[in-house]
């Protein structure tokens, strides 16, 4: 259903004049009915007909980026390939990061429609987006990065393959002959967690290892949480003797708990990180790393939200390759 100007003056309880007064800002309200409208407005994400066409039918070259956090240097530069993109083609870029907050990014997003950005990229708090549909359905350009809710085909996406680039990790660690394979993720329940724990399950398949959940731990995309999730998994899983850390800052904390612990990269314990971070090199032993190209992922998500703003009907999905950058980390 449609909501008027008039809908959100019965329910805050006061005259359409009056909502129209704080709309335009066009007269003084108390701060009680000014909070109380605003507050219906956001929660409808209403938007005055009179205006609406017609800015629809404009274009502000803004775009909107909001990103869920800032966990690594893979989402940094991620980022920055979209800003490049953004200023090669004339577009203005607004930055919201929502710090994992699912309630904040729905609000975000309410807040850049209703300022008539062009449209907008977004690499979501969780795989719970289906709220997106009051916004897809009227055609409005969203793109997803990086992230994703396999369940919504409709909205186009770019992200890394990063169901391969659970296999291949894995792979490289059990054709080292390593069985008891440890992993390090950032956060639950997102798409990027789950693809790459799927192919870590497949590969085990691939050499008839059972799949064990004791083996995975959340570091929660910190240095101190990559040295804890190192603790946990080896005071319940002593056996473990590899580990695939799924982000730069864990795997410098995984590091430092492994030395800590008096063990020894690769004999005692092999490591793959994923990201190749600037000091990966300079670690001791240099880290063994699989990547995908976020600078990639990012200019093509806004080539993507491009072509959706200048084509209402555009999809795509695309998901670009890993590949692993082999040092000494692993054994090799």
């Amino acid at each position: 259903m449609k909501i008027t100007m008039k809908d959100i003056a019965r329910e805050a309880n006061v005259s359409i004049a009056t909502v129209s007064h704080v709309i335009n800002g066009t007269k003084k309200i108390s701060d009680e009915k000014h909070n109380k409208i605003m507050e219906l407005i956001r929660k409808y994400n209403y938007i005055p007909n009179s205006t609406a066409k017609n800015l629809r039918q404009q274009t502000t070259m803004t775009a909107g980026l909001i990103v869920s956090s800032f966990p690594d240097s893979f989402v940094t530069e991620m980022v920055y390939g979209i800003e490049e993109r953004a200023r090669e083609m004339g577009y203005n870029l607004l930055l919201i990061n929502t710090n994992e907050d699912k309630d904040y990014e729905e609000q975000t997003i309410n807040l850049l429609h209703s300022k008539m950005v062009d449209g907008i990229i977004l690499s979501p708090t969780s795989s719970d987006i289906g709220y997106l549909d009051r916004f897809t359905k009227d055609n409005f350009p969203i793109v997803l990065v990086n992230r994703y809710d396999p369940k919504i085909n409709d909205v186009s996406r770019v992200t890394g393959d990063n169901y391969q680039t659970g296999f291949d990790a894995t792979m490289h660690l059990l054709k080292h002959g390593h069985k008891k394979i440890g992993i390090i993720y950032a956060v639950p329940n997102v798409s990027t967690t789950l693809d790459r724990i799927k192919g870590y399950k497949d590969a085990l398949k691939q050499y008839s290892l059972p799949f064990n959940e004791s083996y995975l731990e959340v570091g929660y995309a910190t240095v101190n949480g990559g040295a804890s999730a190192v603790k946990y998994l080896l005071d319940r899983e002593s056996d473990i003797s590899a580990l695939f850390v799924q982000n730069d800052l864990m795997t410098i904390g995984a590091i430092s708990k492994i030395k800590e612990l008096s063990l020894k990269i690769p004999e005692d314990i092999a490591l793959i990180g994923f990201g190749d971070f600037a000091s990966a090199t300079i670690i001791d032993p240099p880290v063994t790393n699989i990547v995908l190209p976020p600078n990639t992922i990012g200019r093509t998500s806004f080539d993507v939200l491009l072509s959706k703003i200048n084509n209402p009907d555009y999809i795509k999905h695309i998901e670009l390759p890993p590949s692993l950058i082999i040092r000494k980390s692993c054994g090799c």
